[in-house]
């Protein structure tokens, strides 16, 4: 009975453009990429990038305890571009959480760039979290708030019908001896554009989201080989308007997998699966984003907690099999000058299977600044 009015639903979200409706959550304002940004003539710069945030989740169900993300995090870094295709970036990466009075985060930080044509190969720290453009199921959004930068490897290709971005984040690492086990997660983000055609343009997206936890040279010996993955297959449909109050809207639908291949399982679970559809509209007062989620046993590393079948809170061996939810996110972005960005989100949701409301709300701000260094 789930499955028959989830599909009705899904279907109706997703194939009625009457409704002029928009779609996946535009994260673009909280960007902070390492680019390519200056000259062999010019090679060297100081970049800022500093996020402020406050997210306050009222969450009371089961699966995801409410808390409150409060702090911010700096990255002064230098830059110094080798050659026109190498760059290299080295500083610090802080987070200061409010309430605490001890640094959360002093972790160095050092990317090594190679630009050339459409491609990008990142060595070192790279574009992680919300740069992925992953959707919320398989990544949680507030890992932007409290976990460390993404460092690995990075290929991205860019061109104006397809989008690629292949990464592997290596999380823990170990050493002859070592009293833990290596943990290194990885993806792989492609978007195809179909059709573009006067202000119209339809897509077609795959998502690959990998995780692995294991070891050969560490001293543990009982805890198994932990490999899961996640697979997503979608499509969007938008459209730009040239009006005064209403400038487009988009219409997005994913069917994901999960799928657990360890020698021995921790959670309930070995497989499962969800469909994931938006539909937002842009106006000249802020972006309306309305969401629908079924999940079916599914799980995603790190993925949104919302989204997940199997409890996040400490302590708990909690899990749901279906996870019904209607979200609505009400957005607005004030960019001020050419360097910092103003967020503010508000985000209700109805649990469809449990009939309880829930909200979060949150304000952003974003700076992110490269200045020449110049004699």
């Amino acid at each position: 009975m789930h499955v028959k009015k989830s599909i009705i639903l899904g279907v109706f979200i997703f194939l009625i453009p009457s409704l002029r409706l928009f779609a996946q959550l535009d994260n673009t304002g909280l960007e902070q990429p390492i680019v390519k940004d200056t000259t062999p003539e010019t090679p060297f710069s100081f970049t800022l990038r500093a996020l402020a945030f406050n997210k306050n989740n009222e969450y009371f169900n089961k699966i995801v305890e409410g808390y409150t993300l409060f702090g911010y995090r700096v990255t002064p870094a230098i830059g110094w571009q080798l050659h026109e295709q190498v760059k290299v970036e080295g500083g610090m990466f802080l987070q200061k959480d409010f309430g605490n009075n001890k640094l959360t985060y002093a972790i160095p930080y050092f990317s090594i760039l190679y630009d050339w044509n459409d491609s990008q190969l990142l060595l070192g720290n790279i574009n992680g979290s919300i740069h992925h453009r992953q959707i919320e199921p398989l990544e949680d959004f507030e890992r932007l708030m409290y976990d460390v930068p993404e460092s690995g490897i990075q290929y991205k290709f860019n061109r104006p019908k397809l989008f690629l971005d292949a990464w592997v984040n290596w999380e823990r690492m170990i050493y002859n001896n070592s009293p833990f086990e290596e943990q290194l997660s990885g993806g792989l983000v492609s978007i195809y554009e179909l059709y573009n055609m006067e202000r119209k343009a339809f897509k077609l997206h795959y998502q690959f989201k990998g995780y692995h936890k294991a070891g050969q040279i560490d001293t543990i010996t009982t805890d198994p080989l932990i490999i899961r993955y996640n697979n997503s297959f979608g499509m969007s449909f938008d459209e730009k308007w040239q009006h005064p109050f209403f400038h487009g809207y988009e219409l997005e639908g994913h069917f994901l997998h999960f799928f657990d291949d360890s020698k021995a399982f921790e959670l309930p679970y070995k497989q499962g699966y969800g469909y994931y559809l938006n539909g937002m509209i842009e106006t000249k007062i802020g972006d309306f984003m309305l969401s629908y989620w079924y999940g079916d046993h599914f799980h995603s590393y790190k993925g949104g907690r919302i989204y997940q079948s199997f409890t996040t809170n400490n302590g708990s061996r909690r899990f749901e099999d279906v996870r019904q939810l209607l979200i609505l996110r009400v957005m607005n972005e004030f960019n001020i000058g050419k360097s910092s960005t103003l967020l503010l989100r508000f985000e209700p949701y109805w649990d469809i299977e449990n009939r309880q409301f829930e909200f979060s709300h949150a304000i952003y701000f974003n700076i992110f600044k490269t200045i020449p260094i110049t004699k």
